[in-house]
């Protein structure tokens, strides 16, 4: 076992960078998510009697999740996943919406529901097929546990970790802060390096390389030499994935460690690409409605209204013409 010792530059940097742990928890557990079919939603008019289609009309949920659509409304629906059409198209095209193949309810009648589990993260959109203006869609973001883990999944509960290497030459702790990393947040890492043998600390300076891998593929390497038995480093992940610091070369030799954790994305990521879904009641696209059907013909009548008057005004000049050329002199 390592000794006790008194770390003057581990409890400065500690205390500025890492200082309270917090609570340790339990993972976040899936849950149950409910999406209602409001009475009058099958009503394609602009002035329908609810306001949207599916309420809510955007849900956002965390992997694992399950989502059910409960039909209060008093005719038949189903839930397609893909993308609907807008009321002007439904009005004034035959198109009738895009399924993409991912999930389908098929029709279940009012006072019924149906039930999906979103396993992965993205965005999906769907749309009930049998009123393909009815658009809906679901926020998937990754499920984030309120504990940090390793490459296994299993809870880190001791900070910092420690591990020797395989050659018993050195002994390193290590953390990193905030515990549980999010893509597109700037990572503290705080690490010391001791004598494998004694476990006392080594004050002179220790040379290393960390390298950074993420998924299998190596992200980031440097080189550096530790200042009165530690040091640190800031760097912020891309991209969510299995993730490993691993000390090499130590000592100007051999001896190497390796640490691993899992990067999750980032909830916030996705909340910047939140659908925004056609509302079911809006007197605006009702006027653009009106003027989609009835701007054209009006269109029409209006050029033939000037081409007739060109016509007729044509027409008068050169009546003008002629009575000039037969005036007399």
């Amino acid at each position: 076992m390592r000794c006790d010792n008194k770390r003057i530059w581990i409890a400065g940097v500690s205390f500025f960078v890492l200082f309270g742990v917090g609570e340790i928890d339990h993972p976040a557990l899936a849950e149950n998510e409910t999406v209602t079919i409001p009475f009058g939603a099958a009503n394609p008019n602009f002035d329908t009697p609810t306001t949207d289609w599916f309420s809510p009309s955007v849900l956002t949920i965390q992997a694992g999740d399950t989502v059910t659509w409960v039909n209060k409304d008093k005719e038949i629906h189903n839930i397609t996943s893909g993308k609907g059409i807008t009321r002007i198209q439904f009005a004034t095209t035959s198109d009738i919406g895009t399924p993409d193949g991912l999930f389908s309810s098929g029709s279940f009648k009012p006072g019924q529901a149906w039930s999906y589990t979103f396993t992965k993260p993205g965005i999906y959109h769907y749309f009930c097929s049998i009123h393909p203006w009815m658009n809906g869609a679901i926020v998937v973001n990754q499920q984030v546990p309120k504990v940090a883990t390793d490459a296994t999944g299993q809870p880190i509960i001791k900070w910092p970790i420690e591990i020797k290497t395989l050659d018993d030459l050195y002994e390193a702790d290590l953390s990193w802060e905030p515990h549980i990393i999010l893509t597109n947040e700037k990572v503290t890492l705080v690490f010391n390096f001791y004598n494998g043998i004694t476990g006392r600390l080594i004050e002179s300076g220790v040379p290393y390389t960390l390298v950074i891998a993420q998924n299998g593929k190596e992200i980031f390497r440097t080189d550096g030499a530790t200042q009165v038995g530690g040091d640190y480093k800031f760097y912020s992940f891309s991209d969510p994935g299995l993730t490993t610091f691993r000390f090499i070369n130590i000592g100007g030799g051999n001896s190497f460690m390796e640490f691993s954790t899992l990067v999750y994305q980032n909830p916030n990521a996705t909340s910047t690409h939140i659908p925004i879904i056609e509302p079911a009641r809006n007197i605006v696209f009702g006027q653009e409605l009106i003027i989609v059907l009835i701007g054209p013909p009006i269109v029409i009548i209006a050029a033939m209204i000037l081409s007739a008057k060109g016509v007729f005004s044509r027409k008068k000049d050169k009546t003008s013409q002629d009575q000039g050329k037969r005036s007399p002199m």
